[in-house]
């Protein structure tokens, strides 16, 4: 299951502007950094009622939205979001501060030219390992339109972040190690041998 509460941002106040220092949901999620709105229109919206437009309230400027998970030290979570934009912009995802492995570093502008446009939205994976006890998890963009363009939108929606399964050692791998330990075992009965011919 997600270690993320409200990941379809439906406990969110929708068709609503928030700014910094404030939550979009009475706590899961805080603006932490220029503002975000909340978008409840279905051209706009991946999946459910609601999704998160990065720049539509704050253009040309960095708006980040955060959400703090307990975490182990040492597990590696895997990350996922989908996300669409009409213009172009420069996109991160931290944990902690650190860039999530494999992000991209802009959401891809498939526009919403339909009255539904989930088929246009992007499923975004990445990965990270915890540091802490506490990972600050922290999307941010800057939409840069073109002057006089009436686009305005990056749209991020159901984001998941679940505990990666540990690695299992492949067949191959396991006969060889069984191989090596076989061979260890008889060269050291041929030394035992070998000790006893000479006593």
């Amino acid at each position: 299951s997600s270690l993320v509460a409200d990941g379809g941002f439906e406990a969110a106040g929708g068709g609503s502007v928030f700014s910094a220092v404030s939550s979009i949901d009475a706590g899961s999620w805080n603006v932490i950094q220029g503002a975000v709105y909340v978008d409840n229109q279905d051209p706009w919206v991946y999946d459910g009622n609601n999704s998160v437009n990065l720049t539509g309230a704050n253009l040309y400027v960095p708006n980040t939205l955060s959400q703090t998970l307990s975490t182990v030290v040492g597990q590696t979570y895997n990350v996922s979001f989908w996300g669409d934009a009409d213009i172009a912009n420069t996109f991160s995802l931290t944990d902690n501060g650190s860039a999530v492995t494999g992000m991209p570093t802009s959401i891809a502008d498939n526009g919403f030219p339909n009255p539904t446009n989930s088929s246009l939205f992007v499923d975004y994976t990445g990965k990270f390992t915890a540091t802490s006890t506490s990972t600050t998890l922290s999307f941010t963009d800057t939409g840069d339109p073109a002057i006089g363009s009436s686009n305005i939108s990056v749209m991020i929606d159901d984001v998941n972040v679940s505990a990666a399964a540990a690695a299992t050692p492949e067949p191959a791998s396991i006969g060889l190690t069984l191989t090596g330990l076989c061979g260890l075992c008889l060269v050291l009965a041929g030394k035992r041998l070998n000790l006893n011919s000479i006593l």
